[in-house]
């Protein structure tokens, strides 16, 4: 994997992160599946939902053309490296969309993919450049977002484990009470039996 890669996975890390996500708790980097064919499937990061729900994100977009894009002296060159910088990205799309992470056994997750574009300019631009590049996503079940885009969504998800995690801690404060309840039950059951023994022994000490 180039470092583009490599830095395109840190920048998402960092989005998962900022979003209020704990990997290892609410997501997994590199997670190993396997297709019913026994194919070997390493999606970029996995992110769990409640209830046993998934999640998958990529973010091996190549932004090199963009880059070049950017130090283009002039405008024909840039639209040149623009070019290639959507047909790159649709290649992806089309790369994505036929690993069908959906359907494999074990990952209850969405017809859709999430593709990550680390820079916020990257897409910006791709997006304006090819108003049809979201479209095209879409229906190969890949949805291209950045970082301002996704994290709504994140957030929504770090959410939620939220309210899970506070229904579980009301759940667990309620068998605490309850077994409080009994013990103070048993407790006084104690002292009325014990009181009933000291009455006898008065009674058999007064005679």
């Amino acid at each position: 994997q180039n470092l583009s890669g490599i830095w395109g996975e840190l920048q998402l890390e960092r989005t998962l992160e900022v979003a209020g996500l704990v990997r290892g708790e609410h997501f997994l980097s590199q997670a190993a599946l396997q297709t019913e064919y026994g194919n070997k499937r390493f999606p970029d990061f996995l992110i769990k939902l409640p209830e046993n729900r998934h999640m998958v994100l990529d973010s091996k977009t190549s932004l090199v053309d963009y880059e070049r894009a950017v130090r283009a002296e002039d405008d024909n060159e840039r639209m040149q490296h623009m070019d290639n910088l959507l047909r790159a990205m649709r290649h992806h799309m089309d790369d994505l969309s036929s690993k069908r992470y959906d359907q494999l056994p074990g990952l209850s997750s969405p017809d859709f993919v999430f593709m990550f574009v680390p820079i916020e300019g990257a897409y910006i631009e791709a997006i304006r450049h090819q108003p049809e590049l979201f479209e095209y996503g879409m229906k190969r079940h890949v949805m291209l977002v950045s970082h301002a885009t996704l994290l709504p969504v994140l957030r929504t998800v770090a959410n939620l484990w939220m309210i899970v995690r506070s229904n579980e801690h009301a759940h667990e404060l309620g068998l605490r009470a309850a077994d409080l309840h009994d013990q103070v039950v048993l407790l006084a059951d104690r002292f009325k039996r014990m009181g009933e023994s000291l009455r006898q022994m008065n009674g058999h000490f007064n005679s």
